[in-house]
């Protein structure tokens, strides 16, 4: 089973370590575009609407200097960097090999959570960068084939993410996750929880479900070790998790 999983905009800096090394990274045909991309977001940070375009608060006017010298700063595990409400919920579990966790980054295009390093970027696709244009936009041309190649694998595909990250690298044929919340007999569509259940089932299949090889059996497991309140029902080919609590 391999996982897909979107960045968050939170992320935590590491305290110190090895700074960004692009060559070190996983799927090596991307090197190219990710000096591209590196090179635009310093530019873009450098630029007098940086803070702008990279959607900074103003509250964290460093950050704009933290993107301008990326390459400088320290990087560390993807999923010690990564955090919020997605990456809460996955709780210890992690990758037992490369390549079973994938996350889509609006700087490095696709990251390997088991063997990749990062920094603590700020950057998403909908990010405007100095003659690239939007971030998802960009990279999607050059993230077809890996979302291609992803697909004719021989095994299941959960992409556990949703919109822009979504469109960035499509996966053919990959099991979605959707959310709903039911309430009065009524099903009101959920996003901000769905990132907390989508985390929940990611975290559960990492631990139990890394043999799954049909959408059946992932539903299954997650019945049997979801908390309780949450269903899952199957739809197609997506997994929708209902919330009745």
């Amino acid at each position: 089973m391999i996982i897909v999983l979107p960045p968050s905009e939170t992320k935590t800096r590491p305290a110190a370590g090895p700074a960004l090394d692009l060559d070190a990274l996983s799927s090596p045909a991307l090197h190219p575009h990710r000096r591209t991309m590196v090179r635009a977001a310093q530019r873009t940070a450098a630029g007098r609407e940086g803070a702008t375009a990279l959607g900074v608060p103003a509250g964290s006017p460093e950050l704009v200097d933290r993107m301008a010298r990326l390459v400088e700063e320290p990087a560390a595990p993807a999923l010690e960097v990564y955090s919020g409400v997605l990456y809460d919920a996955l709780g210890p579990a992690r990758p037992r090999r490369a390549g079973q966790v994938l996350i889509t980054s609006a700087l490095l295009g696709v990251v390997d959570a088991a063997t990749d390093r990062i920094p603590a970027y700020r950057l998403s696709a909908s990010s405007a960068l100095s003659r690239l244009g939007r971030a998802g936009s960009w990279w999607r041309k050059h993230l077809a084939s890996h979302g291609a190649a992803l697909a004719a694998q021989d095994e299941l595909v959960i992409d556990c993410r949703s919109g822009a990250y979504r469109t960035m690298m499509p996966v053919p044929g990959a099991v979605q996750v959707s959310a709903v919340r039911e309430a009065g007999g009524r099903r009101t569509v959920i996003s901000h929880d769905a990132k907390r259940y989508r985390g929940l089932l990611a975290g559960l299949m990492l631990e139990d479900g890394a043999r799954a090889r049909s959408i059946e059996e992932v539903a299954g497991l997650a019945r049997e070790g979801l908390p309780g309140g949450l269903g899952i029902e199957i739809q197609g080919d997506t997994l929708v998790v209902v919330d009745r609590a």
